[in-house]
């Protein structure tokens, strides 16, 4: 049986009586901060200046940078996890209209725009106003507890970042069930596991347990093969699932399950 960890998202984060789908940059040059945003970009869509968002971002990043200083692995998966819990407040009217409220800093044309988006994101009245930005830049957002961004502008970037996750364990599950069937083997998918935590934001790795990438290294060496119950190329073990395969016989068709039950 394949156990994808949930490690590092929320159980229950945003479901959908919640009414939504659970689905620090620089400017590139001084032209720049005149220039819009490509469609697509969310918050920083069409009517947001590009760096007006990356001031927000540079802020909020410096404020995080400050307030974990000195974190330990546990303290700062227990600050991400409060982190996350302030935003996803419930979405009754009262709840939503006192974080409507909330401006973010500086309160400049721009920086309403995006707070606005993102309000209309939660109400289901638009797109995530963040799609297309990094996961960096996601959980900088995500977990800015300064002010700069409001806890609507938050509470979307989570958004985002949990839909993408999501999308990608989909498409890993099913690659890891093929290379199941047809190897008996996991690597490929610890390889694949390994590779996607690495590039995740620290914050984001800090949800995970501490020893996630070094066992996640060991299986990798180790070359499982849950058929033959050995490692690598190995022979199968007395009562693997290839043993018990092949001492069938004359027995066509046997029930996997069956099998796995004696």
């Amino acid at each position: 049986m394949v156990n994808i960890s949930t490690a590092g998202i929320q159980p229950g984060g945003l479901s959908a009586s919640e009414g939504n789908k659970v689905s620090s940059g620089k400017a590139a040059s001084d032209k720049a901060q005149t220039t819009q945003a490509p469609a697509g970009v969310g918050a920083v869509a069409d009517e947001v200046v590009i760096s007006t968002l990356a001031g927000r971002l540079s802020t909020a990043a410096t404020a995080t940078s400050a307030a974990i200083e000195g974190y330990d692995h546990r303290s700062l998966g227990a600050w991400v996890n409060d982190n996350i819990s302030s935003i996803l407040y419930p979405l009754d009217a009262g709840h939503k209209a006192a974080a409507a409220q909330q401006l973010p800093q500086p309160n400049d044309a721009a920086s309403a725009r995006s707070a606005a988006a993102a309000t209309a994101f939660i109400d289901n009245k638009g797109p995530n106003p963040f799609a297309g930005l990094s996961r960096e830049q996601l959980a900088t957002i995500t977990h800015d507890d300064s002010g700069t961004f409001t806890v609507n502008e938050r509470r979307a970037a989570y958004t985002q970042a949990y839909d993408e996750e999501q999308a990608w364990r989909s498409q890993v599950v099913a690659q890891a069930m093929q290379e199941y069937n047809t190897t008996g083997k996991m690597t490929n998918f610890f390889k694949s596991a390994l590779a996607h935590f690495n590039a995740l934001p620290q914050l984001e790795q800090a949800q995970y347990p501490e020893n996630y990438a070094s066992g996640l290294q060991d299986k990798i060496k180790l070359d499982f093969n849950y058929f033959n119950h050995a490692a690598g190329d190995g022979a199968p073990t007395p009562g693997s699932l290839a043993d018990m395969q092949r001492n069938q016989g004359a027995k066509q068709g046997a029930d996997l399950f069956e099998l796995l039950s004696r």
